[in-house]
């Protein structure tokens, strides 16, 4: 099968719809909806689908309309016929493969494409567990997730986690996420600068983006940045700033309040044009309990800003410590305020860390990231295989 553009009509280009269920645009939205944009002159039509469980329509069809990708939106909700409505939709697609993105997607998927015969691919990117509603769900998606026809991982050891549970199907597949810059929303690009903050230009800030939810472990990062400024001389120009929002926010206000550094906190909320909030930033601290393959650390590796993360998940295939940034083991403040110290004292490591992404440009370049799931497509069009049935 070619993948190169040829003089296939519109008509004729093989159908693929991802599905996630999503309300913004974050790190794996991102990824579909560039993959989707660069697979446009290709023998390939992607669609992007979601659930419409807010008011607004879901902000990753918006931004898929705005690249002329078409779109699928699907009733939100807890739905007794959700798995229906997806299954009609696929019946009338006839040939189409589906993908899947995130627990709702992937158990409603599975169901319809059993349901319909469909060739489906369900992708993981990572468990969060963060309340007890969502363990249901990632329970369901786990059952889901051994029966699947295909399951692809962002990492190594996502895919170690996943393979024991698939017993004699296949093994998952490994196709690891794209370095792209940080996601910015046309509404958003609205230049943010320190002084609009309150910091000096002389401060080192040290900063963190992401969802404010449990697993990201924001609460030890904010008492390591506390121990930090208690042992650094009175009066140091040292700030965090946090973006992003999530359940976690009033607690961690109330936690830098506690601590006494609340003036030295900045809580910036959900903002759409993190490549402006990053490059206020000396250093990036990834402190999440649990990861796939982290598109916030693929940024700031994009953007050269230093990182601190924490040894979960895919980051080791990421950050070598040492060579290309500091792994502090996970919801460890003892060492978390040690590499941040680290960092901010020596200039010299922060430039051999700035330069560090350029050993992971080809490893994690959009083209290889194309060429893998093109390879699965492939397959997946070449085999006309269906979903295994549950046994």
């Amino acid at each position: 099968m070619k993948t190169t553009p040829n003089t296939r009509s519109r008509s004729e280009k093989y159908q693929v719809l991802h599905l996630i269920g999503s309300n913004l645009v974050g790190g794996p939205e991102k990824q579909i909806l560039y993959h989707a944009q660069d697979l446009q002159d290709s023998d390939y039509q992607l669609s992007i689908g979601s659930f419409h469980d807010l008011k607004d329509r879901p902000e990753v069809l918006v931004a898929a309309e705005h690249r002329n990708i078409p779109t699928l939106c699907l009733p939100g909700g807890i739905r007794l016929d959700l798995v229906h409505c997806l299954s009609q939709m696929l019946t009338e697609r006839k040939g189409c493969l589906l993908c899947t993105h995130g627990f709702k997607a992937n158990v409603v998927g599975y169901l319809a494409a059993r349901n319909t015969g469909t060739s489906h691919v369900a992708f993981v990117r990572g468990f969060t567990a963060e309340n007890r509603r969502v363990k249901f769900y990632e329970m369901l998606e786990r059952q889901a997730l051994k029966r699947a026809d295909r399951v692809v991982c962002v990492s190594e050891s996502q895919a170690q986690q996943i393979a024991p549970m698939r017993r004699n199907r296949r093994a998952p597949i490994v196709v690891k996420n794209a370095m792209l810059p940080p996601y910015s929303r046309e509404q958003d690009r609205e230049p943010v600068s320190r002084k609009d903050l309150g910091i000096p230009d002389s401060a080192f800030v040290f900063g963190s983006v992401g969802r404010l939810s449990v697993e990201k472990g924001h609460r030890f990062m904010i008492s390591a940045f506390h121990q930090l400024c208690a042992q650094s001389p009175v009066g140091a120009p040292l700030y965090l700033i946090v973006v992003g929002d999530g359940k976690e926010q009033k607690a961690l206000e109330q936690q830098a309040t506690h601590l006494g550094i609340r003036e030295q906190v900045h809580f910036a909320g959900f903002q759409g044009n993190c490549t402006e909030w990053m490059q206020l930033m000396d250093c990036l601290i990834q402190p999440s309990l649990t990861e796939g393959t982290p598109n916030t650390v693929l940024e700031a590796l994009c953007l050269k800003v230093p990182i601190i993360a924490s040894a979960v998940g895919g980051v080791p295939d990421l950050i070598v410590d040492g060579r290309n940034g500091l792994l502090v083991p996970p919801a460890n403040v003892a060492q978390m305020t040690a590499a941040m110290n680290k960092m901010w004292l020596f200039p010299d490591l922060r430039d051999r860390f700035a330069a560090g992404g350029d050993d992971l440009i080809q490893e994690y370049a959009p083209a290889y990231q194309r060429q893998r799931l093109i390879e699965v497509y492939e397959e997946v069009f070449r085999d006309g295989s269906m979903p295994s049935r549950p046994s």
